[in-house]
C-alpha cells in the first residue's frame, strides 16, 4: 500500500554574485564554459497517505555545472545548459507522475531513475547528466520522507526507513543489509581538502594585484590562515606544465603545511593512456616526496576510456603505484562495479550523482574489499556545494558514509555567503555557529585547524531543518540565463 504521495514540485534558481577569483579545471581554462552563476533549488510537497493530512516540504539543490556533466566538444555551452534544463524539467514530470503513490523513497527512486535514464538516452544526453537530474529530485523526496517520519537522515538509514535493498540493484550483494556496512556513529567533523584550480595563485609571486577583501588569495595564504592538511590539485593533461606547477606547490607551499596529504584530479584531461603513464613516470622520478604524500588520482582519463576493458592490464599496473578513482565516469549505477573490474579502486561520492548510488557504492566497496582482497573506497568530492541546502545535505551524506576528509571549493572562489539573503545569514549564524563565522561584513565557512565541525546540521530531515527564503528565488520556468 502506498505510504506517501507527491503533491507538487517546484524548481527555482538563485543567481550568484560574481566569483572573487576564477575556478578553472582540466584543459579548458574558461570558467564560463563550466556553469552559469546560479544554483538550482527544489521545493517538493509530500503528503503522507495515512494519519493527518499534513503537507511536508522536502528540499534539494545543486550548481548546474553543465560543463562538468557534459564535456563533448561539439556542443556549445549554451546548448548544454538548455539541454540540462530540459532534462531537469522532464525529471520533475517523471517524479510527479511516479510519485502519485509510493511506499518508500528507494522504491520511487528505482522507478524514476530508470525512466529518467531512458529519456535522457533518447535525447542524446550523457548518463552523468541523467544521474544529476534524477538526484536533484531524489534528495528532495528523501528530505520530505525523513521529516514526515521525524527522523534524521542518519536515523532513517540505520533504521532502514528509506527502504534500501542493495541486492535489488546489485545482485552480487544478495541480502546484504546496508547498515551493517556503515559506521555505527555519525561523523560530525571533517578535514577540508582544499581545491587548487589550474589558475589559482600559489604565492604572492602569482598576484598582479590583490583583491583586498580580507580573505586569503593564494594557496599559501590559505595554508597559513586555515592550517590546511589536505589538498586536491587539478592537473591539466599537459604533463610538462603539470609537473612544473606541482613542483612549485610541493616546494614553495606545502613545506608550510603539517603532514600534507594530496589528491590529484584530471577531470578527464588525459585522452591517451600512454600519455598519462608517462606523466606518472615523470612524477615519480622528479617529485618522489610529493608522490609519497599523494593519496589517489581521480579521473585522469576520459569517461569512455575509463570503461575500456582493453586498458585493464595497464590500469592495474598503474594502480599498484597509486589508487585510481572514477568521478565523471560514474554515470550509471553499475559504473563503479565495471571500473573496479578493470582496476580502479575508488569512486567519488557527490550528492549530485545520487545519494542512493553513493550508499550502494559504499556497499559495493565493502563487498569488493571482502571478496577480492583489494582496497575499495569512496572519496568525498564537491560540485561547488553552496549553503544552505546543497552544502548541508552533502555533509549529511558524508556523515553517514563516514568519509573523514572532503573536497570543498564553493567557499573560497565565492566571497563567503554573499549569495544568501540577510535572513538566511542570520539563521546560519544563530543555528550553525560550529560551521559558520561572522566576518566584518559577511558570513564565512568556519575552517579551524584544517577542519570544520557541522554537528548542528544533523537534525530531522536530510540536511537539517534550516530553510532558505523561498520567496527570494526565481522559478526555473521564468529564468533567463545571463
Amino acid at each position: 500500500m502506498p505510504r506517501f504521495s507527491i503533491r507538487s514540485i517546484e524548481v527555482f534558481v538563485r543567481e550568484m554574485p560574481p566569483d572573487r577569483m576564477p575556478f578553472t579545471v582540466g584543459r579548458d581554462l574558461s570558467a564560463k564554459s563550466r556553469r552559469p552563476r546560479a544554483v538550482f533549488l527544489v521545493r517538493l510537497e509530500l503528503v503522507r497517505d495515512s494519519g493527518p493530512a499534513e503537507i511536508v516540504v522536502g528540499r534539494s539543490g545543486d550548481r548546474p555545472s553543465f560543463g562538468w556533466l557534459d564535456k563533448r566538444t561539439d556542443r556549445a555551452p549554451g546548448e548544454k545548459l538548455a539541454d540540462l534544463i530540459d532534462l531537469v524539467k522532464m525529471a520533475r514530470d517523471i517524479y510527479l507522475e511516479e510519485g502519485r503513490g509510493f511506499t518508500t523513497p528507494f522504491a520511487l527512486w528505482r522507478s524514476c531513475h530508470a525512466e529518467i535514464t531512458r529519456v535522457a538516452a533518447g535525447a542524446g544526453q550523457e548518463s552523468l547528466t541523467a544521474s544529476y537530474a534524477s538526484a536533484l529530485f531524489e534528495r528532495a523526496v528523501i528530505d520530505a520522507c525523513c521529516r514526515a517520519s521525524g527522523l534524521s537522515f542518519f536515523e532513517a538509514v540505520h533504521r532502514e526507513a528509506l527502504g534500501i535493498e542493495p541486492g535489488l540493484v546489485h545482485p552480487q550483494l544478495g541480502d546484504m543489509r546496508l547498515p551493517a556496512t556503515l559506521p555505527p556513529q555519525q561523523r560530525t567533523r571533517f578535514a577540508i581538502r582544499h581545491t587548487v584550480g589550474n589558475s589559482d595563485p600559489l604565492t604572492d609571486d602569482d598576484l598582479e594585484q590583490r583583491i583586498g577583501d580580507g580573505e586569503p588569495e593564494t594557496l599559501l595564504d590559505y595554508v597559513v590562515r586555515h592550517g590546511l592538511q589536505y589538498f586536491k590539485v587539478k592537473i591539466s593533461g599537459d604533463g610538462e606544465a603539470d609537473l612544473a606547477r606541482l613542483s612549485r606547490i610541493w616546494n614553495e607551499v606545502l613545506v608550510h603545511a603539517d603532514q600534507p596529504a594530496v589528491t590529484l584530479d584530471g577531470n578527464e584531461a588525459y585522452t591517451d593512456l600512454e600519455a598519462f603513464r608517462s606523466f606518472l613516470d615523470a612524477f615519480e622520478g622528479e617529485l618522489t616526496g610529493l608522490l609519497q604524500h599523494t593519496l589517489f588520482i581521480e579521473q585522469p582519463l576520459t569517461r569512455a576510456l575509463t570503461h575500456d576493458t582493453g586498458t585493464a592490464d595497464l590500469i592495474r599496473a598503474i594502480a599498484q603505484r597509486k589508487p585510481l578513482v572514477i568521478d565523471e565516469a560514474d554515470g550509471t549505477v553499475d559504473s563503479f562495479a565495471g571500473a573496479f573490474a578493470i582496476g580502479y579502486g575508488g569512486v567519488s561520492h557527490k550528492n549530485c550523482k545520487g545519494v542512493f548510488k553513493s550508499l550502494l557504492n559504499h556497499a559495493l566497496a565493502d563487498h569488493f574489499a571482502h571478496t577480492t582482497g583489494r582496497d575499495a573506497f569512496l572519496s568525498g568530492e564537491d560540485l561547488s556545494n553552496m549553503a544552505i541546502v546543497p552544502l548541508h545535505q552533502d555533509f549529511d551524506t558524508l556523515s553517514v558514509l563516514g568519509i573523514s576528509h572532503c573536497e570543498r571549493n564553493g567557499h573560497h572562489y565565492a566571497y563567503g555567503m554573499s549569495h544568501l539573503t540577510e535572513g538566511e545569514k542570520e539563521r546560519l549564524v544563530e543555528r550553525h555557529g560550529d560551521l559558520y563565522r561572522e566576518g566584518d561584513d559577511e558570513v564565512f565557512f568556519a575552517i579551524r585547524g584544517g577542519e570544520v565541525s557541522c554537528g548542528s546540521v544533523f537534525g530531522p530531515g536530510f540536511g537539517g531543518t534550516t530553510q532558505p527564503d523561498w520567496d527570494s528565488f526565481t522559478p526555473l520556468d521564468e529564468w533567463v540565463p545571463g
